[in-house]
């Protein structure tokens, strides 16, 4: 541990809010209202040093929103970071400091982990800087919902190390030291279960936010449902529910009706596992895909794409019925397709959609880039405004 302590570091995130005094004055007059006072706040967490260039791994909640990031090593001695990159989808975010020739800890290349083994996080918990716990891996491929932002994530591993606030973004590790995750959340009612970000994970998120700036969603182009969803029952698999026109599957052949049991040798249960395909997928890999088809097995090779520019715009139009147009600093709704969900919902050309997913829409880009990102839900929750009043419409997509 002599060796792997020093690589993690204590992360202070500064930021700037503004904090208003409310009055009766203010509830009368609020554009009369003073505009508050700005103070500063400050998060701790943890990071894991991972290059000899002093590229640094943490969560991206950490790291939200500041002004300012302070690094203290384990020696003591203090540093600036600079952001490179963050996803808040993966909950991951990219720092660099000046930490050349510091103790480091690469990401784990091999994902063999096993449930049962001896586990160790690495953190700083409350403060107390340089803390280590020691458990087992408990479970992997967890799915948790987080609390706060309610962002589903489908391939957490388990653990019972003690993981407390401020362990965020620190490590966890195995006995030979190797990096196998990154530490990231804690059930608040719960005793002895936290949760790890896997390093495969890790390191596809790394690997676009130092080559490009952000996360590339891969794309195979098919919509899937679990099979106890369907008409098989329950068992193992997920079935092809559509296949888009042009897509990676529909020129690998894959059709509607058609079952995946496995991909890349891992067995699929579950929608949520094939979200977590996706997310461990970058745009160029191939993953080889046993598919069940009238009766018979086959595999299957896939390279994964970029999703089509347009394909918010796709989806909005074929599953939903609307197509958009941007009108100043306004996303509205150009038409409405006859007989369409969206139509049965009552919208109508003019309606303004404020929000996709909970995100705050300003142009069709930003339609496209949730929608590349999120295709995998179950549905698409716009919030529509139509004069003084905004509504939360839901629409499945194919399941």
């Amino acid at each position: 541990m002599e060796r792997v302590r020093p690589a993690v570091v204590n992360l202070t995130a500064r930021q700037v809010v503004t904090v208003r005094r409310r009055s009766i004055f203010d509830d009368l007059f609020p554009d009369f209202a003073p505009p508050g006072e700005r103070v500063m706040s400050q998060s701790l967490g943890s990071g894991v040093l991972i290059s000899p260039d002093g590229l640094i791994v943490t969560n991206e909640h950490v790291i939200e929103g500041a002004a300012e990031i302070k690094v203290r090593y384990a020696d003591g001695k203090e540093d600036e970071a600079e952001v490179i990159g963050s996803d808040a989808d993966a909950d991951l975010a990219l720092l660099r400091a000046s930490a050349r020739g510091r103790p480091h800890l690469p990401l784990a290349e091999q994902d063999d982990s096993m449930i049962g083994e001896t586990v160790i996080a690495i953190g700083n918990p409350l403060g107390l800087e340089s803390t280590v716990t020691v458990g087992v891996l408990s479970a992997r491929d967890r799915t948790v919902t987080s609390p706060s932002t309610r962002r589903v994530y489908t391939d957490f591993l388990q653990t019972d190390a003690s993981i407390n606030p401020g362990n965020s973004g620190g490590g966890l590790v195995d006995l030979d030291g190797r990096l196998i995750g990154i530490n990231t959340a804690i059930i608040g009612d719960a005793q002895g279960i936290g949760f790890a970000i896997p390093a495969k994970r890790v390191r596809r998120v790394v690997n676009d936010l130092l080559r490009y700036g952000q996360v590339q969603a891969a794309w195979l182009g098919v919509f899937v449902r679990s099979r106890g969803e369907g008409r098989y029952g329950r068992g193992g698999g997920v079935e092809v529910v559509e296949v888009l026109p042009g897509s990676p599957a529909a020129a690998a052949g894959l059709s509607r009706g058609a079952v995946l049991l496995a991909a890349g040798g891992k067995a699929l249960a579950s929608r949520d596992d094939y979200s977590t395909l996706l997310a461990q997928l970058a745009p160029g890999d191939r993953v080889t895909l046993l598919v069940a088809e009238s009766g018979k097995n086959r595999e299957v090779n896939v390279r994964a794409t970029r999703p089509p520019e347009d394909i918010g715009e796709q989806v909005l139009l074929r599953y939903v019925g609307i197509k958009l147009v941007v009108r100043g600093k306004r996303l509205l709704v150009n038409r409405v397709v006859q007989g369409s969900p969206a139509d049965e919902a009552g919208l109508t050309a003019g309606d303004v959609v404020l929000q996709l997913n909970g995100k705050r829409l300003g142009s069709i880009g930003e339609v496209n880039r949730i929608v590349a990102r999120e295709h995998t839900r179950s549905s698409l929750l716009l919030v529509i405004q139509r004069g003084p009043f905004a509504y939360q419409l839901p629409f499945p997509l194919p399941s």
